[in-house]
């Protein structure tokens, strides 16, 4: 496949292409294929593929190479990169990033250990001060980048979440002499080093989509949504028909193990 044909499909089916990359026959292979893609696109194409394979790929690479992919990709598709590689290495890689907001947001959650909240942020989030006149707010947001679904988090001069804002009032209301602070919904703090499952006890999800994260001293980090919220649920529902079943089966077996223990009985001891 040529180069320029190569690109194309890796653009246009990144899926598909990081299967093809996953099935490749040996590492130098995968790493030549990667070698004649447009920059940008390799960790993206990584992160898509299987841990196992992510993992031996990424160890046999040289750090500068590594380093220079996490440079160039959004936060969260390098956060899945370093989840592939040992912890020792990853700092080594994030400390070699050059753009210090990308290397301080992902040496923050480097720290949050598998299962809290912190493991699941999403770190393009859009920010406003709550001070802010409402006539500024379109440009404020205009000016930055984040995901579609990302909240707008509306923090105090002191970095700390005041909650986020509210579009549909925003929109109703633009032309008021007010500030973003009037339009934002509250929100209690969610700590990234709380457990995954206390999502699930949010009220804040009956109104919003997406909720703010804050690292220990209450700055923010980024976000998590309520697809993320349900998932979590959805599987502790299966962990708890699982546990129910194996449960049943004990105790249907026990019952089986009694009977039969009757039978000997019975059968030793004849009236």
């Amino acid at each position: 496949m040529g180069e320029h044909l190569l690109s194309g499909f890796a653009k246009d089916n990144p899926e598909r292409f990081a299967q093809l990359l996953g099935d490749a026959n040996d590492l130098k292979e995968a790493i030549n294929i990667l070698a004649d893609i447009p920059d940008g696109l390799e960790s993206d194409l990584i992160s898509r593929l299987s841990p196992e394979v992510a993992r031996h790929l990424l160890n046999e690479l040289p750090d500068p190479i590594v380093t220079g992919w996490l440079s160039s990709c959004s936060a969260d598709t390098a956060r899945t990169m370093l989840a592939r590689i040992g912890h020792e290495r990853s700092a080594s890689l994030v400390s070699g990033i050059t753009d210090r907001s990308k290397r301080i947001g992902l040496q923050r959650l480097m720290k949050y250990p598998q299962g809290t909240i912190g493991e699941l942020v999403l770190l393009n989030v859009m920010t406003i001060r709550d001070s802010i006149p409402v006539s500024d707010i379109a440009g404020a947001i205009q000016r930055q980048e984040s995901e579609s679904g990302a909240p707008i988090v509306v923090i105090r001069d002191d970095g700390t979440v005041s909650g986020v804002l509210d579009l549909v009032e925003f929109l109703k209301n633009r032309d008021m002499d007010t500030c973003a602070g009037d339009f934002c919904i509250p929100v209690k703090p969610i700590y990234a080093d709380a457990s995954q499952t206390s999502l699930r006890k949010r009220d804040e999800w009956n109104r919003l989509n997406s909720l703010p994260v804050v690292d220990y001293e209450g700055q923010l980090i980024g976000y998590v949504s309520r697809s993320q919220s349900q998932a979590i649920l959805e599987s502790d529902s299966e962990s708890a028909q699982f546990l129910q079943s194996g449960i049943e089966f004990s105790r249907q077996f026990l019952e089986v193990m009694v009977y039969f223990l009757m039978l000997i009985f019975d059968r030793r001891n004849p009236r």
